[in-house]
């Protein structure tokens, strides 16, 4: 079975960013060619995607990323200090793992969910994408 079955039969898609299957495959291929990558966690509008060989500098596949799937930041790295906010005020402690995610990065810069994007591809090699 080739990489990309599973989403040609699960249908996964971003048509709210109006990104067929098709669209989303080839936008995969097209990365496994530069970095090598694997699939998991397929479903119906969510993808995680693994990288073999990541570059060195990662500003290049971090505007890929989110150009390809705006919510990574829009949803996700870009609204982490509300998501903190919320923490704090529930005196809630930040997992070991956002910490060092958080580390020296200035939440009051308006690019810190880009730089928290480049550091996660960094650390885990993946990155879970969606479309909803």
């Amino acid at each position: 079975m080739d990489k990309y079955q599973q989403i040609r039969e699960v249908g996964t898609n971003g048509d709210n960013y109006d990104l067929s299957t098709e669209d989303l495959i080839e936008q995969f291929q097209y990365w496994d060619a530069q970095y090598g990558i694997e699939l998991s966690d397929i479903e119906f509008d969510t993808v995680t995607v693994t990288f073999s060989d990541l570059p060195e500098d990662l500003t290049k596949l971090a505007v890929e990323i989110y150009e390809f799937c705006p919510d990574v930041i829009d949803q996700h790295f870009g609204c982490m200090a509300d998501a903190i906010a919320v923490a704090e005020e529930f005196n809630q402690p930040l997992s070991v793992e956002i910490q060092v995610l958080l580390k020296d990065i200035d939440l009051t810069d308006e690019d810190y969910g880009f730089e928290l994007l480049k550091r996660s591809l960094s650390i885990h090699k993946a990155i879970t994408l969606w479309w909803d």
